[in-house]
C-alpha cells in the first residue's frame, strides 16, 4: 500500500509551563520512531523549548496573530492556522496532529499512515494506562470522550481547510481549548472520513485541566451544520456526538484489530523499579486486592518511583491511576487507596510517621468547602462522602492537616471491610504505627 509508506509530518503543541517531562518524553519517541514532527509555538515558548534540548527544526514558529491570544487570553496555536502552514511546506505529504501527551507504541511510523489506506482522513482516540512501560499486547482502555489525533491526506487535508473556512468557530479552534477536536471530528466525516480507536496512541493517566463546557458553546452551530448536532445545551451536545465517536469506533474495530496486530510495540522500561517502589505496589494490591484488576502492579510501582524522585508524591496524579470505576460506592474506596499510596511514598523519600497537625492555619477555608459540598449533594449521600474524602485526603497529603471528625465520618460511612481496612492504614500513617497488610 503505497500511502501507508508515505512520510507523515505530525504536528503538536508543547506546553514549557506544564508536565513538559512527560510531553518531551512523547515528543521524542515520535522522532525516534522516524516521524516527522513538530511542535507549533509563539516565541517566547520556542526559546523555552530550546533551552530544555529542542532544535530550530523541532519547531514551527506561529505569530501571535495566528494563536488564542485574543480570545481565550492565551497564546495557543490555532489549529486551522497550524495546518494551513503545513499545507503551504513544500513537499510535505500526509499531515497528522497529534495531542502532546500521546506516546506512540508502534514499530514504525507506517502505523499513522496506515489509516490513509482505507479512509481518506481519520479521527483517532487514545489508549489510557497508568505508565506506557506496563501495557502489554491485548490491552485496550480506549477514551472515547474526545479525539485526540488526526491523520489528513493532501487531498482531504485541502477539503478540511476548505469547510473550515464557513465554520464561524475556525478561529476559536486551538490547542488545549475544549471543543476543537468534535469541530474537527465533524469535519472528517463530512468528507467522509472515520474515527477509529487508534489502539496505538497511549496516554498516561493525569488530572484534566478541563473545568467547564461553556467554551464548547461557541461550536454549536457548526455542530449542528456539519454532525446534525441539534442540541442547544453545550454539555447535552458534546454527550450526543460522543455516542457517535462510540458508534464509529465499534464499527471500525476491525481496522483497529489490525492496525495493533501490524504495528503494536509498547514500550520497555530501561530498568524495573526498584525493591522499594514494588514494595509499596505490592503493599497496596495486598490491602485492596481486587485494584489489581485494573490497574498493574507495575503501573504503580513507576508512579511511586517518580514520587520518590520528585521527593513529594502528586495526589491528582494518584488519584487518576486508582480511581477508574465511575460508581460512587466502588470509587470511595480507590480513592482512600490513592490517598494511603501518597502516605505510603512518602517511606521511599522521607522515612518517618507522617507530620500531621490537627489545627487549620488563621482564614482558612475548610469549613466553607464543607458546606459547599453539603448543599451541593444533599440528596446523594455517597457522592457526598466521596467528595469529602477529597478534602480529607488533600488536606493530609499536600497540608499535614489531620481532622479527627471528618476521618470519624468517613469510618461510620463506611460500607465494607476494604474500606475500613484501608483508613485503619491512613491512620496508622498519622499515628506513626505500621499495621501488617
Amino acid at each position: 500500500m503505497a500511502r501507508s509508506e508515505a512520510v507523515v509530518t505530525a504536528v503538536t503543541s508543547l506546553n514549557p509551563f506544564s508536565r513538559i517531562e512527560a510531553q518531551l518524553r512523547c515528543f521524542q519517541a515520535w522522532k525516534a520512531l522516524g516521524v516527522q514532527i513538530l511542535t507549533v509555538n509563539v516565541d517566547d515558548e520556542a526559546d523555552r523549548l530550546i533551552n530544555l534540548g529542542l532544535t530550530d527544526a523541532d519547531i514551527l514558529r506561529l505569530p501571535v496573530e495566528d494563536t488564542g491570544q485574543a480570545i481565550h487570553g492565551k497564546p495557543v496555536p490555532q489549529i486551522i492556522a497550524t495546518l494551513r502552514r503545513l499545507q503551504d511546506r513544500p513537499g510535505t505529504g500526509p499531515v497528522a496532529v497529534v495531542n502532546s501527551d500521546l506516546f506512540p507504541a508502534m514499530r514504525s511510523p507506517a502505523g499513522l499512515g496506515h489509516w490513509l489506506d482505507h479512509f481518506p482522513a481519520m479521527a483517532l482516540t487514545r489508549e489510557e494506562c497508568g505508565a506506557a512501560e506496563t501495557v502489554r499486547f491485548g490491552d485496550r482502555s480506549p477514551y472515547r470522550g474526545g479525539l485526540d489525533a488526526f491523520v489528513f491526506s493532501r487531498t482531504s487535508l485541502a477539503q478540511v481547510l476548505e469547510r473550515a473556512d464557513a465554520c464561524t468557530s475556525a478561529g476559536r479552534m486551538c490547542f488545549g481549548i475544549i471543543g476543537w477536536d468534535y469541530v474537527m471530528g465533524a469535519l472528517i466525516l463530512s468528507i467522509n472520513g472515520g474515527f477509529a480507536d487508534s489502539g496505538l496512541l497511549l496516554h498516561e493517566r493525569h488530572p484534566t485541566t478541563y473545568s467547564s463546557m461553556d467554551e464548547f458553546a461557541h461550536y454549536l452551530p457548526d455542530m449542528r451544520r456539519l454532525a446534525g448536532v441539534e442540541s442547544k445545551n453545550p454539555t447535552e451536545a458534546a454527550a450526543i456526538f460522543q455516542r457517535v465517536i462510540e458508534w464509529e469506533c465499534d464499527r471500525a474495530a476491525p481496522e483497529t484489530a489490525r492496525a495493533q496486530m501490524m504495528f503494536l510495540n509498547p514500550p520497555r522500561p530501561a530498568a524495573l523499579p526498584d525493591a522499594g517502589a514494588m514494595a509499596v505496589a505490592d503493599r497496596l494490591l495486598r490491602l485492596c486486592p481486587v485494584q489489581g484488576w485494573v490497574t498493574r502492579r507495575g503501573a504503580i510501582a513507576h508512579l511511586a518511583a517518580e514520587a520518590r524522585a520528585a521527593g513529594a508524591c502528586d495526589l491528582a496524579r494518584a488519584r487518576e491511576l486508582f480511581e477508574v470505576n465511575p460508581d460512587p460506592h466502588h470509587r470511595f474506596c480507590q480513592r482512600l487507596l490513592a490517598i494511603l499510596f501518597c502516605l505510603e511514598c512518602r517511606g521511599l523519600f522521607a522515612p518517618g510517621p507522617v507530620p500531621a497537625r490537627t489545627q487549620y492555619p488563621e482564614g482558612n477555608l475548610h469549613g466553607a468547602a464543607i458546606r459547599h459540598l453539603r448543599e451541593l449533594h444533599e440528596g446523594d449521600p455517597r457522592v457526598l462522602r466521596l467528595e469529602i474524602a477529597s478534602v480529607f485526603g488533600g488536606e493530609l497529603v499536600e497540608h499535614g492537616i489531620f481532622n479527627p471528625r471528618i476521618f470519624n465520618y468517613l469510618a461510620q460511612g463506611c460500607e465494607c471491610d476494604d474500606e475500613r481496612l484501608l483508613l485503619r492504614e491512613i491512620l496508622s500513617h498519622v499515628q506513626g504505627v505500621r499495621h501488617a497488610a
